[in-house]
């Protein structure tokens, strides 16, 4: 494994702030990889019914979303499960292992685009762990015009959230009514191909509509502490796997990625 060169400052940066970015994860190779892999989940992919719930259809405009392929897709497998990326997530949360949660490829369309709320991802897992963190992982150039990652630095201080409508989008400052409107202020994740950022569960982020004429294509793969404790709650991935309320997420379906 060729480890990536991750200072100390970086994650000093991303401990205070809740999110980093770091640039040239992925090598040509690797990027080119991925993105062969990409490509071959989303030729799967069938235009909506006219009939389709207009929900669907707007929560489509959002991102077209596909969860959990690595069991599926060796492609995808060989990007999620690599330990060179693996073992930044465990440094910059200071994990003493570090198992995969899901990943899932975000892909906003070119058009008739639009912006995600604001949100954290926490309050959508059946768990709760302030050391959750994602990569997200760039298969294209991705500028503020094409939908790129924006954080608010150090909202993972805030607390934790209701879970909320990805398609409504919000004002911040109605959800935290109690915060300096400065403390709005957005980093904007642009970044080259093959770049990344990685934030935790319980930083503020969106991404705004893709304004340009292709594809904003991104690969997502979430990390959570060894020992994270299953609380129940429905979610699609855990739903039907017959996990035990109260015990560790642990076996196949979550690898022990970076021990």
């Amino acid at each position: 494994m060729n480890a990536y060169p991750l200072s100390q400052e970086q994650i000093e940066f991303y401990r205070e702030n809740g999110f980093v970015m770091l640039e040239n994860m992925l090598t040509d190779e690797e990027l080119e990889s991925l993105r062969s892999a990409a490509n071959d989940i989303l030729a799967e992919t069938t235009p909506l019914p006219a009939d389709a719930p207009d929900a669907v259809k707007e929560y489509r405009k959002v991102f077209d979303q596909r969860v959990n392929l690595w069991p599926h897709h060796q492609g995808i497998k060989k990007h999620v499960t690599n330990p060179k990326i693996a073992e930044v997530a465990r440094q910059l949360a200071g994990h003493t292992a570090t198992r995969l949660w899901h990943d899932h490829l975000l892909t906003k369309m070119p058009g008739d685009s639009k912006a995600s709320a604001w949100h954290q991802d926490l309050p959508y897992w059946p768990f709760f762990s302030p050391d959750t963190l994602s990569c997200w992982m760039a298969l294209d150039d991705v500028t503020e015009a094409k939908g790129c990652m924006q954080f608010v630095p150090r909202s993972q201080t805030w607390g934790l959230f209701e879970p909320i409508n990805l398609i409504t989008p919000q004002a911040l400052f109605d959800m935290v009514p109690d915060k300096n409107p400065e403390d709005f202020r957005p980093f904007v994740a642009e970044m080259k191909a093959g770049s990344c950022t990685f934030h935790n569960g319980m930083t503020f982020h969106y991404a705004g509509p893709n304004r340009t004429d292709t594809p904003r294509r991104a690969m997502v793969t979430i990390y959570i502490p060894d020992g994270v404790i299953y609380e129940g709650r429905s979610h699609p991935v855990t739903n039907g796997l017959g996990l035990e309320v109260g015990q560790p997420m642990a076996g196949e379906m979550f690898p022990l990625l970076a021990p």
